[in-house]
This record gives structure tokens, C-alpha cells and sequence, in this order.
């Protein structure tokens, strides 16, 4: 239910965003002409109804589709005026580089631009304010420990997802401190406390059989109308990663059947191979100025090559172009011979190498590493065998990250960014299992769509 209603807010966002285009047209020809006459009304409905569509796939790029983003009313505001003005960018070339309309609309463009612009932030600011808070309500009931209740609630109030921790049971008694939770020890009044407090959800933090009464007080819940979900299967589907803390062996047992992934590796294997090829065309036609900039921007080699770990724990040489200065850790040699993890802000990393990193140029010879099967268009990243030996002593489960091929860009990476401790690594872990756990095309796409979004917004490291 959870996952339900987030996409049915989303769908309404995009089905909202796209009426208000259409609006945008009739209020344009409205202004413009004086009337909605009907033969300028054909010569504009099909060429800007199509536009509506790579429109709404900017947006997505830019983030307006992350109920998350609502919350923050500053980091919408820049989000949506980034996306509406790559939207006019994307209307110009689409009217002016696919002339087959028969209509080359400068001052109407603009117009429409200004009026889909004001009428979709007003849209969106009600659907924020008004729409999103009150659809898909659920309140819940959390049983398990107090101090992962509090946690819980957190993580609820944070994901805009429709979810309000409102009591919590904690079958050894103790309470929490947190006043917008009703606090209850006593299981066996379960259907008291589900009608008392209108709970429509119920989130397990331990094993029902761990505790002896709390089998059969969910038992007599099935005669209800309240939904039953795990702490790791909501956290995974509200967050999109693995909650490391309530998975245990047997989890990754039932979750992790990479035969049953067999059918897709092999058919991301082929798309990896075609995608290479125009890529790798591209990076040919920039090679010349590239590697000018990377000798102009410090001495040292154009290229460097590393030992990377692959899938299933097999190391194989990494190619990208140099970033840093050349004792730094993908230069020629590390200072003092040791591996040292990449810092945001980094002193090491060159003026160029800074742009190079942001615009994710200077991972383009890695096409070499996909034509060869090293690499993914799309995994975990591959980390260094330093990093993953000393990783794998602090994480026990970061071997299994490895289980599919890594990749120039992935989930953690789009979704967390850079770690360089072992908090912030443990926190990536989590993203990569997610994504091994529910690799498809359909995620992959969306992976590939938030890249393009922090090349554009030059968010890169």
C-alpha cells in the first residue's frame, strides 16, 4: 500500500503537469489571437502535445517527480525553474530542428513558455500544500522496540509518503519520549488499540515468533481491515535501499537468487554493447581536446590505469583520464604508497580534472571497460581491492555487492553520492543490495534519467 500510493500521487503529478500544458495552449491562443480559433487551434494541439512528453521526462530528470523534494520549498522553487527552462531549451530544438510541423512559433513559444511556467508552479505549490498531505493517509501502529519507533517516525514524517506513526507497542515495556506517539505495552489489547486509535497500518520491528503472544494477536487482525508490512520491506520500498539493521542471512537467501536474474544480465550485456558503440564515437571526437586539457592541467599522464574489483570479487584494470595531480590516487603513484579515499572538495583533484569529474568525462575510457565486459553501463561502483578488503573486515555483507557487474553509474551513486567512511560506505551498501535485489530495465532507465540530471546540474565529484 505504501508503494501504491506514492505512485498514484506521482502519476497525478504527471497527469496535473500535462493538463496544464494543454491549458497553457488554450490561454496562449486565447492572448495571442483574441480567440480560440479553430484553425490555429489544429496547427498547435498535435506539435505541442507531443512536446508535452520530453517535457515531462525533463522534469523527471530534474527531480519534480520526488515527493521528497515538496518538503523543501527553497530546493523545489530551483528544481522546478531548472526543469522549466530545459524544457524551453528542448522546445526550441524541437521546433527548429524537427521542422515538420509547419509552424515555427517564436512569440507564441515564449508565451506559452511564461504561461506554462506561472500556471505549473501553481499547480504544484497546491498540490504540495493541499493535495499530496491529504491523499493515501495511513496511521500506524509500530511493534517493536521504542527507540526504533522514534527512528520510524523520522524516516514517515521525512518521506511525504502518507504514513503517521501515531502509537507503538514495545513487548518488553519500555516507552519512548517522543508525545505525538501513543505509547502502549499490552499486545493482547491489539484490537483495542486499532480501533481507538484508527490504525489502518501495522509495522513490525522484530519476529513475530520472538515474541510467544504477539502470533496470535495478529492472527485476530486478519478479521480486519489493517495492513501488515515488515520494517525492512517499508523502509526498502519509502527510501529505496536495504535496512541492513533488520535483514539477516536468511534475507539475503530469499532475495538474492542471482539465477533468477540470469534472463536480464544477458540481455543488459547486448544493450551495454550497442550503447557502447555511439558512446565510444563520442569519445573519440572529444579525445583531442580532452587530453589537451589534462596535460595543460597539471604534469603527468594522460590516462590512468587502475585495479578494480569486478563481479564476483575478480579484479580487473580500470581506464579513465586523470583528475588529480600525478601522486594523487589515480595519478602515476600515491603519495607514501598508500591508497587514500577521494574527499569531497578534494585538494588533490586539478581545476580541469574538478570539471572533468562534475561532467562525468572523465569516466568516457571506461567504454573500453564495457566492450570488454568489465564494466556496466549501469551497477555499483567498483572500488579498489584496498578499499574492499578493509571494507569487507568493517561490513561483513559488502562482498555481496559484487554479485552483479559494476557500472559508470548506479543507484547508490544517484541516490547517496560519494562515501569516503565507514558510515557513509555502509549507507551506499544499502543502495547497491536494493539495486541487486530489484535490478530491471525499468529501474535502470530511471538510474539513467537522475545521471543526466546531476550532469546537468554539474553535481558530480
Amino acid at each position: 500500500m505504501s508503494t501504491i500510493g506514492i505512485r498514484i500521487k506521482q502519476l497525478l503529478l504527471i497527469a496535473g503537469d500535462y493538463a496544464i500544458f494543454i491549458a497553457a495552449l488554450v490561454l496562449t491562443l486565447l492572448l495571442r489571437y483574441g480567440s480560440l480559433d479553430l484553425g490555429n487551434w489544429n496547427a498547435h494541439i498535435l506539435p505541442f502535445s507531443i512536446l508535452g512528453i520530453p517535457w515531462i521526462i525533463s522534469l523527471y530528470v530534474f527531480g519534480l517527480y520526488d515527493l521528497s523534494v515538496a518538503r523543501d520549498s527553497f530546493s523545489f522553487f530551483r528544481a522546478y525553474l531548472e526543469g522549466m527552462f530545459s524544457n524551453l531549451a528542448i522546445a526550441f530544438g524541437f521546433f527548429y530542428l524537427i521542422p515538420i510541423f509547419g509552424i515555427a512559433p517564436r512569440t507564441n513559444l515564449l508565451l506559452y513558455f511564461a504561461t506554462a511556467l506561472l500556471l505549473g508552479y501553481a499547480w504544484r505549490i497546491g498540490f504540495n500544500r493541499f493535495i499530496s498531505p491529504s491523499l493515501f493517509r495511513n496511521r500506524v501502529l509500530f511493534i517493536g522496540p521504542a527507540g526504533d519507533a522514534t527512528d520510524l517516525s523520522k524516516l514517515l514524517l521525512s518521506s511525504n509518503a502518507g504514513f503517521d506513526l501515531v502509537a507503538a507497542i514495545d513487548p518488553s515495556g519500555s516507552t519512548g519520549k517522543d508525545e505525538q506517539i501513543s505509547w502502549k505495552t499490552d499486545i493482547a489489547n491489539i484490537e483495542t488499540i486499532i480501533t481507538d486509535q484508527r490504525i489502518t497500518a501495522i509495522v513490525l520491528g522484530l519476529k513475530p515468533e520472538t515474541v510467544p503472544e504477539l502470533n496470535e494477536a495478529l492472527y485476530r487482525t486478519l478479521f480486519s481491515s489493517v495492513s501488515l508490512f515488515a520494517r525492512a520491506d517499508l523502509e526498502e520500498s519509502l527510501t529505496g535501499r536495504v535496512a541492513l539493521e533488520y535483514v539477516n542471512e536468511t534475507w539475503f537467501l530469499e532475495n538474492l537468487r542471482e539465477h533468477e536474474k540470469a534472463w536480464y544480465e544477458s540481455v543488459k550485456r547486448v544493450g551495454d554493447i550497442i550503447l557502447a558503440i555511439p558512446v565510444g564515437g563520442i569519445m573519440l571526437m572529444l579525445l583531442p581536446l580532452t587530453a589537451l586539457l589534462v596535460k595543460l592541467s597539471s604534469p603527468g599522464p594522460i590516462f590512468i590505469r587502475q585495479t578494480r574489483v569486478g563481479k564476483y570479487g575478480k579484479n580487473f584494470t580500470l581506464f579513465k583520464y586523470r583528475t588529480m595531480i600525478s601522486n594523487a590516487p589515480d595519478g602515476s603513484a600515491e603519495a607514501g604508497g598508500a591508497p587514500q579515499l577521494t574527499q569531497r572538495n578534494d585538494p588533490r583533484i586539478t581545476k580541469i580534472g574538478g570539471f572533468l569529474r562534475k561532467m562525468r568525462l572523465d569516466e568516457l575510457p571506461q567504454v573500453w571497460n564495457v566492450l570488454r565486459g568489465d564494466l556496466s553501463f549501469i551497477g555499483p561502483r567498483p572500488e579498489r581491492p584496498e578499499f574492499v578488503a578493509d571494507l569487507t573486515r568493517q561490513i561483513s555483507f559488502y562482498p555481496l555487492r559484487h554479485l552483479t557487474r559494476p557500472g559508470l553509474t548506479g543507484w547508490s551513486q544517484v541516490s547517496y553520492g560519494y562515501a569516503s567512511t565507514q558510515e557513509q560506505n555502509l549507507n551506499k551498501l544499502r543502495y547497491d543490495l536494493f539495486y541487486i535485489k530489484n535490478r530491471s530495465p525499468l529501474l535502470d532507465a530511471a538510474i539513467l534519467l537522475k545521471t543526466i540530471g546531476i550532469v546537468l546540474r554539474r553535481q558530480g565529484m
